[in-house]
């Protein structure tokens, strides 16, 4: 089953990292929208809300299989970002004692677009990963928006703007709330939507490059991390992964992680792999009929030569 996102209550504040998302910071009256529905970890319910709230390029969300170094390759690169959904109760607690102190010597290039999560959001921060992610993308010129779009729209208004301003205005975008809703609600999710108050452990960020730098966005941390120079979003994103979250819970299950990357067409090669191995037409449909992401599915059989059955192993982990 796919995970669901929340923004968990911190129970305390190590000196550096601001408690942006309690829920004893309730300001009441800042924010003209309802809370806001959590999303499913799911590249079709991530890939929808990007639809429609104005992303015209082609690269669309897929499921990173595994985060072995290596079995990234059967992820099309380049990558753009690293989505993921950890197990709030696990994780945050230790992880906020490792970055106390350090908000200062982490911190994120300027250039960095970045926004709070604010209590009055409620289960928003799916939604918010998205937004960290089309909008230093699109600064970056990395990604494309439709002109007049809402997104298009909230990222003009950003300019000077400091990341609690950013998260109110978000907050307060009709337009990107009702796309988030329509997102949350769409009949390609694999579980039931809860409801706006309802407690769920899993919560988002996203990782993305900014001037060469690897940089963790959440919107709950209170500044965006940096973790050094990158070569590749995806390598250095599942080093991150790997040290700073799976292993405060390596016997946790509920990790999902998603990476936006180039959109792969059934019949072409994928360049991730060395040998740049064609893909087959019908190999591809069987494996997506099998309920397996046609995307992950053609970059498992070009990391493997075309053989179906190593494939289906590849892609089940």
């Amino acid at each position: 089953l796919k995970c669901l996102e929340q923004c968990g209550a911190m129970t305390s504040e190590p000196q550096g990292v601001p408690a942006q998302c309690s829920n004893e910071e309730a300001v009441v009256g800042r924010s003209k929208n309802p809370r806001w529905l959590p999303l499913e970890s799911n590249p079709d319910i991530l890939n929808g809300f990007m639809d429609r709230v104005g992303v015209q390029t082609s690269a669309k969300f897929v499921d990173v299989v595994s985060l072995a170094p290596e079995l990234l390759c059967m992820v099309p690169e380049p990558v753009l970002a690293v989505c993921l959904l950890f197990p709030s109760k696990a994780v945050r607690k230790p992880r906020l004692e490792q970055l106390a102190g350090q908000h200062v010597a982490r911190r994120a290039p300027s250039s960095c677009f970045f926004l709070t999560q604010h209590s009055e959001f409620g289960n928003a921060c799916g939604t918010i990963a998205a937004v960290h992610a089309i909008g230093n993308l699109a600064r970056g010129g990395q990604i494309e928006l439709r002109p007049g779009s809402p997104i298009e729209a909230y990222l003009a208004e950003s300019v000077g703007k400091d990341a609690d301003q950013l998260g109110w205005d978000l907050a307060n975008a009709t337009t990107l709330h009702e796309a988030s809703e329509e997102a949350a609600k769409s009949k390609r999710s694999q579980t039931k939507t809860p409801g706006r108050r309802e407690k769920v452990d899993g919560h988002f960020v996203v990782f993305v490059a900014i001037d060469g730098r690897l940089v963790e966005l959440d919107g709950c941390m209170g500044f965006p991390i940096d973790h050094g120079p990158v070569e590749t979003v995806l390598q250095g994103a599942a080093r991150v992964i790997r040290e700073e979250f799976i292993a405060l819970a390596p016997d946790n299950p509920n990790f999902s992680v998603m990476a936006l990357c180039p959109a792969v067409a059934q019949g072409t090669q994928v360049t991730s792999t060395p040998d740049s191995v064609s893909i087959d037409d019908a190999q591809v449909a069987q494996l997506a009929a099998m309920g397996f992401d046609p995307a992950a599915a053609a970059a498992a059989l070009a990391s493997c030569g075309g053989d179906l059955d190593t494939a289906v192993s590849l892609l089940c982990g």
